[in-house]
Parts: structure tokens; sequence; C-alpha cells
């Protein structure tokens, strides 16, 4: 299987870097500026640029494309589309469930924001027959969600933290890929939502922080917002074999705590 990914960013990078080794996968990675091994640089946003990479991939050059970068960012999103979709044969795009509209517990069919950033191009993507995985908040090293709280982004109150580690997020990308093999692509959802589907509120992660000391201790400030909670179910259903790990022992691993 040709697989071509698109943006080496915090997650497209990890999810090479699982796929690489992979038997069965011919690996193609694509980046306007951070490279590994093979890479090749394009710079989509550019006319030319996207005029070359059509020419050295034909028609249905990948058998499937992974776009982790946010497409609506390029001067012409739809000009990407039209030459991604000639290049390969099947893609996915990787979204954000920020796109929800705020209702106490979100799935995929929950409605989204028609005045999000995204919508137009994700309207469009679904349309040409992509599928679209919607990601959490992604955090891992160089991620801590702690240093969030330092660098002031965040305030202690009860809403719900949904999140996703890089790591699980390349994992269960690998496993979706493996289900695209053995069982056909149409078996895949249009959109599938990822989370690690835990519970956890920047309350208790507040608190968890000042008791070892991470943190000075700070005052509640609860939110007028929607709290929500993002429901992985149906990617896990598709994907049994799918874990994801335990935020708590993680952000342990990332502030150096030892109990």
């Amino acid at each position: 299987m040709k697989i071509g990914i698109f943006g080496l960013g915090y997650t497209g990078i990890r999810i090479a870097g699982i796929l690489k080794p992979q038997t069965g996968i011919e690996l193609e990675t694509f980046s306007s500026n951070t490279q590994i091994e093979g890479t090749l640089i394009f710079d989509f946003s550019n006319v030319f640029a996207l005029k070359k990479f059509s020419e050295k991939f034909p028609k249905n050059s990948f058998d499937l494309s992974l776009v982790t970068f946010p497409i609506q960012k390029l001067s012409d999103p739809f000009a990407f589309l039209d030459v991604l979709f000639s290049v390969s044969k099947n893609s996915i795009l990787f979204g954000t469930t920020s796109i929800y509209q705020r209702f106490p517990d979100i799935v995929e069919s929950t409605p989204i924001l028609k005045d999000h950033d995204r919508f137009a191009v994700e309207e469009d993507w679904l349309g040409r027959g992509g599928k679209i995985l919607r990601l959490c908040g992604i955090y891992g090293p160089l991620r801590n969600p702690a240093d969030w709280i330092r660098k002031g982004l965040v305030k202690k109150n009860s809403r719900q933290l949904n999140l996703i580690h890089g790591d699980d997020a390349a994992f269960a990308v690998s496993l979706l890929i493996q289900k695209i093999q053995t069982t056909g692509w149409d078996v895949i959802p249009n959109v599938l939502n990822l989370s690690d589907n835990q519970w956890h509120t920047w309350k208790e992660i507040f608190s968890f922080l000042e008791e070892h000391n991470k943190i000075s201790e700070t005052p509640i400030e609860e939110s007028i917002k929607e709290d929500c909670f993002i429901d992985s179910e149906k990617i896990r259903i598709l994907l049994p074999n799918l874990q994801t790990k335990d935020f708590w022992i993680e952000l342990e691993a990332l502030e150096g705590i030892v109990d």
C-alpha cells in the first residue's frame, strides 16, 4: 500500500515514525518545512509548487493520503483538494472536535459550527468521498497540559478537558490503515472522533499539580461555557485493539513526579 503523509507537525511526524518500518507500506512524506529522511518539500500555497507536484505524481499515485495540516490556511485550499483527490485513491483528513456545537455529549452526528474556519473545506472534503478523523486536544512530550496552566492559557474550573496523546493518535491511524487493508475503505465511517475517552477536569489537574508543588495554589474561576465530553466509542468499536494512555500516568511522567 502506497501512503502519502501531508504535513509533518506534532502528529504527522509520529504517524510517519510508526508507519515507516511496517512491511507492506511504501511511505512518502510531504512538508513545507519540517523534514525527515526522504521528505519532499512542497509549499502547497504556491501555485507553481502545486503544479510541480501534480506533474510528479500522476492520477491515483497513492492508495491512501493522510492530510494532517489545516488545509483552510492555504492560499487556495480547493486547488490543493483538486490535486490531492486526483493523485490519491482515498484520503483521510485530520480535523478537530472544536468544530462541533457544544453539547454535554458529543458524537460524530453532533451538529457542527457552520462559521468554523474548517467548515467549508470539510464539507467539500466529504463531498469528494474523503473521510475525516477529528482529534481532541493533543498532548504529550513538548505539549504538556501543565505548561498550558503555567502560561496562563487555562483557568481552574470544572470543565472537562478532552485529550488524546500524540502517540495514541499515531497508533489509531496505524490500526485504521490495517483495517482498510483487511476489510476495505468502505467499512470506515465518513467521520470518526478520537479522544482518550477519559474524564479529567481542569480543576482536578490544577489540584493534582498543586498537591505535588508543581504550581502555586490557584483560586477557582468557573466558566460559563457549555461543558462537553467527546465520545470516541465509534472508533473503539471499529478498532477493538485501540488502547489509549492513562492521562494521570502520562502527566506524572511529563512532570517528573515519582510517588
